[in-house]
């Protein structure tokens, strides 16, 4: 028996298309430092001042706090952690969260499309495909409600439909790994890191899984080649 998953459980990434997807996945993209000075100098520069000296900033024009809303769903059972290590990094540069939990069907009535949030932790799930994910950045996403982010922005909905129609796949690799700098560029999401799923499979009763880049049990591609081992 074999595992497909790899020894660790979470990979740290950048992009919505996961390093799973092989070709698909922009190996290129180049992370920002984490520089908690630099955050606060940025914000100084800005005018974002903690002006009554309570530890958190102020707008600009002292009218509000930097308090936002930091939202998930409850049956995420590692958003918690995560929410509790994002408000003590984001506390020592002056910005505070409050976080708040949901059943799933009311986050993602307050999610989308109402944006009714500041923050929230989300997940997606990638087919062998990259087209459904690529799909919810578009601008056609947002009023069926299957953006979170309400990213809008025509030269990626362009592209989309382009590499949807490419048959070549080295130009359609091209084309997908533009969209993943654009959006990386634009900041549509912070992708913290890629879960890693343990799944098993008999390699000395089958044979022909599809291995390349990572076994997927989902995929069908290997459910339709796999043959008993003669």
């Amino acid at each position: 028996m074999q595992t497909a998953n790899r020894a660790h459980q979470g990979k740290p990434e950048l992009t919505l298309v996961p390093d799973s997807l092989g070709a698909w996945y922009n190996d290129t993209l180049q992370d920002y430092a984490f520089a908690l000075p630099k955050a606060n100098q940025l914000l100084d520069a800005a005018g974002y001042l903690d002006q009554d000296g309570d530890g958190v900033r102020e707008l600009p024009d002292g009218s509000q706090s930097l308090v936002f809303r930091l939202l998930w769903a409850n049956d995420t059972p590692d958003a918690p952690r995560m929410a509790d290590l994002l408000g003590q990094t984001w506390e020592q540069i002056g910005v505070k969260v409050e976080p708040q939990t949901y059943d799933p069907d009311a986050l993602l009535a307050i999610c989308c499309p109402a944006f009714d949030y500041d923050i929230i932790i989300w997940g997606w799930t990638a087919d062998p495909d990259p087209t459904i994910l690529l799909k919810v950045m578009t601008t056609d996403a947002i009023p069926n409600g299957s953006s979170e982010a309400g990213y809008s922005n025509p030269a990626y909905d362009a592209l989309y439909v382009q590499q949807a129609i490419e048959l070549d796949p080295q130009r359609r690799q091209a084309l997908i790994w533009q969209m993943q700098q654009m959006v990386f560029n634009d900041i549509v999401y912070i992708v913290p890191y890629y879960a890693q799923n343990a799944q098993a499979y008999r390699t000395d009763r089958f044979t022909g899984w599809l291995e390349q880049p990572t076994l997927v049990l989902e995929d069908h591609g290997s459910l339709v080649n796999v043959e008993p081992v003669q």
